[in-house]
């Protein structure tokens, strides 16, 4: 295996574009394009901020184009908790504060609620 066929796997598992991948990692959908392709090999910083968006380590995904290891995204990526990140991420100071806040609330409210059963 290598980066470029890595990198795509992982794209392609989120259920995301060229487009979204170069978006959220700061880069244009052509760089992606072309490092799928091992046409381009990343700098360490790209390399970095494709990961993170991915929900890797670096180090992760050069195992995983060495063949070393597996991907592994099977630990429940839900695309809920990906948009309300990235609503969370534009939101003011003052606003996140809030935000957490009522995350708090409904987090201790869940927890000392009897569960019935059904959701």
């Amino acid at each position: 295996m290598n980066l470029g066929i890595t990198i795509r796997q992982l794209r392609k598992r989120r259920g995301w574009t060229q487009d979204e991948l170069a978006h959220r990692a700061g880069t244009t959908a052509a760089n992606i394009s072309r490092i799928e392709a091992d046409k381009y090999r990343p700098g360490a910083e790209l390399l970095g901020s494709i990961a993170y968006v991915l929900g890797v380590k670096v180090y992760e995904v050069m195992a995983m184009a060495e063949g070393l290891a597996q991907p592994a995204l099977s630990s429940g990526f839900d695309p809920d908790e990906d948009l309300i990140i990235g609503y969370f991420r534009k939101m003011p100071a003052d606003e996140r504060e809030l935000f957490k806040a009522i995350g708090a609330s409904f987090s201790r409210v869940r927890r000392t609620k009897p569960q019935t059963g059904t959701r």
